[in-house]
């Protein structure tokens, strides 16, 4: 995930974890009643529990749901975790479209620019 252009890894599986203590509480009974209870639509939570940018704002508002802080579930990637990354490290944007050239496509390439 990416908040701010800084590149964070967020422990999805304890954000699934604290879902079902919320649903096993009786708090929430369904990824639809978590969406209401954020103020967000069921495909974004759906979105967001599958690893897919959200913008911080919905990030922060479903791990208060959640009963979690957001230094519990998401670390900033480092430059060590970043050096094998083909994206370029710790200024890593993310991926540009790139459609497949072939017969009957345009042609088009999507390019990331300088800063």
């Amino acid at each position: 995930m990416f908040y701010r252009g800084i590149p964070y890894d967020l422990d999805l599986v304890r954000c699934r974890r604290a879902l079902v203590d919320r649903q096993v509480e009786g708090g929430l009974d369904s990824m639809e009643s978590l969406a209401v209870a954020v103020g967000i639509s069921r495909s974004t939570a759906s979105r967001f529990f599958s690893g897919r940018a959200t913008s911080l704002t919905v990030t922060l508002k479903i791990l208060e749901v959640l009963k979690l802080k957001f230094d519990d579930v998401a670390r900033p990637r480092s430059d060590e975790d970043e050096a094998g990354d083909p994206r370029g490290g710790a200024n890593a944007k993310p991926p540009t479209h790139k459609p497949q050239e072939g017969p009957g496509s345009a042609g088009i390439r999507i390019h990331r620019t300088g800063s």
